[in-house]
């Protein structure tokens, strides 16, 4: 019995090949640009353990090496680091917007298909001339790089000013019918003589290949309009002067239907949004029931005005389906949507969409009056 017990105990520990932990370099981030006659070249940001400020962090370095395929790179650059790689804890994967452009498939394949990599790294496009560029930026942090690209992400919900994007769901995109890929874009912002790195717009794709860009406040409402929305700030107009009322998203539930109107299929998007009073720039009534729900009447009419502006921003400059529209016709009207799939950039350019908003003010806050300000007369 007692020989079983020992036999179970030694089978049942953990770590036992832990001797060669010491023998790995873990990657903590890659850099994908384009090189010259074609070639590819990769940057990876490794997790230095001597390097961090103090024992609670670590600090990184970087290699890059240059070749016609990632697998060979990756080969190679074993002989730079003298470890064999660890990709497991890898978080970040950036592309330039020329790799991109020229089609992303192409550079993804080996770290989709490799055993030891895994699907659940973010992508991103770089704002800058590289990738490279970003991880070698002169931010100082006591981490990787590329686990501060991290924690900028988890935090987006907050902000909603770019799409969070995994490998998978970037691959899944693409060979999703009735719905466009798009991935967040990443630049180095001056931050008083500090680069720092900044995440905010997207990128648009038709299948791996990259077209162009949206800004922020577009994003907001592509996520919004993908029912992807979690929070963020809408700023509103209207009264003694634009913007004057700054309103904080709680929760936001969007309804797409397709319908078929004269014969035609058509898209209507119904948005539910709580929302609060934030910031109070001018005389606004807002603590009435009243002048709430004017309030709530400005926001529904900002938001369906932009959601509109990008929906026809995304049909006449890209043709290209950001908002998935084309995979809900296809869930839920098969047999339509076996006559738009063929040509569906073409059909989505036409596609008549109506939006409506509802919003709620909720919010224990709202009904404190404003602080009074003085204006001068002019």
């Amino acid at each position: 019995m007692w020989i079983m017990c020992l036999t179970l105990l030694s089978s049942s520990t953990g770590c036992w090949n832990y001797g060669e932990v010491d023998k790995l370099s873990t990657v903590a981030g890659i850099a994908i640009d384009k090189g010259e006659d074609d070639k590819i070249v990769l940057t990876v940001e490794l997790v230095d353990p001597t390097g961090g400020n103090d024992s609670m962090h670590t600090g990184s370095q970087l290699i890059t090496l240059t070749g016609y395929t990632i697998f060979d790179i990756v080969r190679r650059i074993i002989t730079e680091s003298g470890t064999k790689l660890y990709w497991a804890h890898a978080k970040s994967l950036i592309m330039s917007e020329e790799i991109a452009r020229s089609g992303a498939a192409k550079v993804i394949d080996w770290y989709i298909r490799d055993t030891e990599t895994r699907s659940d790294i973010h992508v991103l496009i770089s704002g800058e001339k590289t990738a490279k560029e970003i991880l070698d930026s002169k931010e100082k942090v006591s981490d990787p790089l590329s686990y501060r690209i991290e924690d900028i992400l988890k935090n987006e919900k907050n902000v909603s000013a770019s799409p969070v994007m995994e490998l998978w769901d970037f691959v899944d995109t693409i060979n999703t019918p009735g719905i466009s890929s798009i991935l967040p874009v990443i630049y180095l912002k001056d931050n008083n003589g500090r680069e720092t790195a900044s995440i905010n717009g997207l990128a648009v794709f038709d299948m791996d290949r990259m077209l162009g860009k949206m800004d922020y406040l577009q994003t907001k409402y592509v996520l919004m309009l993908r029912n992807e929305l979690e929070g963020g700030v809408v700023a509103l107009g209207g009264y003694d002067r634009p913007p004057g009322i700054s309103l904080e998203i709680f929760s936001n539930k969007t309804k797409v239907k397709p319908v078929i109107v004269d014969g035609e299929v058509q898209i209507q998007v119904q948005t539910h949004t709580v929302m609060a009073v934030d910031e109070v720039l001018q005389k606004v009534d807002f603590y009435t029931e009243k002048g709430r729900v004017e309030v709530e009447e400005l926001a529904e009419d900002t938001m369906e005005a932009e959601m509109m502006k990008v929906i026809q921003y995304a049909q006449q400059k890209y043709k290209q389906d950001v908002f998935g529209f084309g995979r809900i016709i296809h869930e839920r009207m098969p047999k339509q949507w076996k006559g738009l799939e063929a040509d569906w950039d073409e059909r989505f350019s036409q596609l008549k969409v109506t939006v409506e908003s509802k919003v709620i003010i909720k919010n224990t806050a709202s009904s404190i009056k404003p602080i009074l300000i003085e204006e001068d007369d002019k």
